[in-house]
Parts: structure tokens; C-alpha cells; sequence
């Protein structure tokens, strides 16, 4: 029900055609599965105990790992969806390296101002 119509405004001619480069046609999966973490997130609202107890990572060396798996994936998924080794190749590899270390510096500043 909601592919569909996020789709067509992406590719079929829609508001937000051209607005975006899309590498791998993962942009249309990405909204919508923002957008449902985000209506997901607000109902169940927030942890029983938050934030008068400390609720830390369970294992911050599994998430490291499956987040740097996770990073040296995307390189791999959004360059060879480019089918090529030219200047949509490095754009596709820059922008998946800007959006990694935009996420972790933001995270790191947050982090710093709220803890």
C-alpha cells in the first residue's frame, strides 16, 4: 500500500522526482521504513525505567561489528549497483563514505551534549 505511491513520487513523475540520486532504488525501502520506525518508535513510546535507570548497550562489541559489516556492505551494494568503474562508481562510494561518517559524527556529537 505505501511502495507504491512512495515509488511514483520518486520515478513516475512525482513531487520528489528528481530531487535525489538514487543509486540502488533503495530510496523509496528507506522512506518508508524511516518513516514506519519513526510511527513505530512514537507509539510504544519511550522504555519502562527511561531515563531514571541506565539502560546501556547489551554488547557494544557486537554492535560495532555489525555496524562496520553493515558499512563495508553498502560500499560494495551501492557501487555495483553503478554496474561500472567510473565517476558513478566514486559518487556512489563518496556519498556512502559522507552519509557513514555524517551518522557517526552526529551520534558522537549528541552523544557528548546529552551525556
Amino acid at each position: 500500500m505505501i511502495y507504491n505511491p512512495l515509488a511514483h513520487w520518486l520515478w513516475g513523475g512525482g513531487f520528489l522526482t528528481g530531487m535525489a540520486i538514487d543509486f540502488a532504488g533503495g530510496t523509496v525501502i528507506h522512506i518508508s521504513a524511516g518513516v514506519a520506525g519513526l510511527v513505530a518508535a512514537l507509539y510504544l513510546g519511550a522504555r519502562r525505567g527511561y531515563p531514571s535507570t541506565a539502560m546501556h548497550p547489551n554488547n557494544l562489541v557486537m554492535t560495532i561489528m555489525g555496524a562496520g559489516l553493515l558499512w563495508v556492505g553498502w560500499f560494495g551494494f551501492n557501487a555495483g549497483s553503478s554496474v561500472d568503474s567510473g565517476l558513478l562508481t566514486a559518487q556512489a562510494l563518496t556519498a556512502t563514505q559522507l552519509a557513514a561518517a555524517t551518522g557517526a559524527l552526529a551520534w558522537m556529537v549528541l552523544e557528548g551534549i546529552f551525556h
